[in-house]
């Protein structure tokens, strides 16, 4: 493991990528030869977490979590690497998009949208004996467009009566994900740090860059620092797969970006709480290129 990765570790800051399963990554992160994609794609965690502190996991997002499957990853890591769980979609979807994968959902509202009771039965049940390896729990939120939440306010109301239900839920923490900027104001942040809950400070493709999210956020105490570094401003999903795939190489470096991490990590240091920070492929190319970028900032 890098010495400096070592050395933020041991002040709480934890640096990892978002998910895992890369083969394009082989001769940066994976050393190691493995017989078949299978057994590649079953055990490679424990290489990866000779470089890492830490994972982003996306595939709770989809489906809930399943305790055998925490296991498994926990039982190839360090008690001290930790796990940063996207919280499944049917707690943070107001209406489902017009989709085939969402079957006689598609196109109706959630009846399940940020119910506390669903997320404590269906996401936090099953994670309880892993508590103490998982990051802050990241809810994250698609746009909302008129005819959904009708303004920020209203969302904060209902984060509010939503967390107030789960004060009851140590030792989770949670961090909110967001992709409407103009909600990005002190009463918020105020909010959340009022809960001991986290922002994310993401990089997408149509939010303020992490550094700006920074300067909404002020003087507000929030409990810790997270970060999810996924995409350029103003470049699609689609378009960064497009491009970046296999993710073997550093393809579109981008300075701002890196800064906006460096900001997050310094922040979080000299604020003496914790920090968590994923970085994407779809970022610049090669998540592991990227994470290296920042070390060098620092």
């Amino acid at each position: 493991m890098d010495p400096k990765i070592e050395h933020l570790h041991s002040q709480n800051i934890y640096l990892g990528t978002s998910s895992w399963k890369y083969p394009g990554w082989a001769g940066i992160v994976y050393k190691k030869s493995y017989p078949t994609a299978k057994a590649f794609n079953e055990t490679c965690l424990a290489e990866y977490a000779q470089t890492y502190t830490a994972v982003g996991v996306d595939h709770t997002y989809y489906a809930w979590p399943l305790a055998s499957t925490i296991q498994k990853y926990t039982e190839q890591t360090p008690s001290s690497f930790r796990f940063g769980l996207k919280v499944t979609e049917k707690i943070t979807v107001f209406k489902y998009p017009n989709l085939k994968r969402y079957g006689k959902d598609a196109g109706s509202v959630n009846s399940s949208f940020l119910s506390a009771k669903e997320l404590k039965e269906n996401f936090l049940k099953p994670l309880e004996k892993f508590a103490d390896r998982l990051g802050p729990l990241m809810l994250e939120f698609s746009q909302f467009y008129p005819g959904m939440v009708a303004s920020g306010a209203e969302f904060i109301s209902r984060l509010d009566r939503f967390f107030q239900e789960l004060r009851d839920c140590e030792p989770f923490r949670f961090a909110i994900e967001l992709r409407n900027a103009n909600w990005l104001k002190r009463p918020y942040f105020e909010t959340l740090a009022r809960h001991g809950v986290g922002h994310v400070f993401n990089s997408w493709t149509r939010m303020p860059p992490i550094i700006d999210q920074l300067h909404l956020a002020g003087d507000v105490p929030l409990p810790f620092f997270i970060g999810r570094i996924l995409l350029q401003p103003g470049t699609s999903y689609e378009q960064a797969v497009e491009a970046f795939s296999p993710y073997d190489r550093l393809q579109d470096p981008h300075p701002e970006l890196r800064g906006g991490a460096v900001a997050l990590i310094r922040g979080a240091l000299e604020s003496g709480v914790p920090a968590y920070v994923f970085v994407n492929n779809r970022a610049e190319g090669c998540a592991p290129k990227t994470i290296q970028g920042i070390l060098d900032l620092l």
